[in-house]
């Protein structure tokens, strides 16, 4: 009975956090494209950086084409190409063409995959949800009681 509890309550904080989240990084998104179309490149990118960190695909893709093309940054392919591949995981065509793309380009693929693997294991779907259910528990076993003394049944 108490992990029914736990998963609806579970359920009805994301439902409850999900729309502030989402309005945030889309705000925050709306403001990188104006920075960026006004050509105001290192703000632009220090946005995107961020919402790319969260795993919004889009930021991820914006990255990686100012690492590309030097905006904001200095060139530099291997991290155009990281962050193509963070972008291509939801499996939209062209983010997975642009990605292999960018692969071909690098004159050190292997250094290129290498960087793509450390940004995946940080930043990728997979990372970031086991990021957000860890969180989702240790705020669940404290408010549960679940977290007592040395905190040993938290994590």
């Amino acid at each position: 009975m108490k992990i029914i509890v736990a998963i609806v309550s579970f359920i009805l904080f994301l439902t409850l956090q999900t729309p502030v989240v989402l309005a945030d990084w889309k705000e925050d998104q709306a403001e990188a494209d104006q920075y960026y179309e006004s050509g105001e490149y290192s703000k632009a990118f220090k946005t995107y950086f961020k919402l790319a960190k969260m795993g919004v695909s889009y930021s991820q893709d914006r990255v990686s084409k100012m690492y590309e093309n030097g905006q904001g940054k200095k060139v530099n392919m291997e991290e155009a190409y990281a962050w193509s591949v963070l972008a291509a995981q939801r499996g939209a065509t062209e983010k997975m063409t642009r990605r292999d793309s960018l692969l071909e380009q690098n004159s050190d693929k292997a250094k290129a995959e290498k960087k793509a693997e450390k940004l995946l294991s940080k930043y990728g779907r997979g990372a970031l949800q086991a990021k957000a259910d860890s969180k989702a528990r240790l705020k669940h076993n404290t408010k549960s009681g679940g977290c007592t003394g040395s905190k040993l049944g938290c994590r």
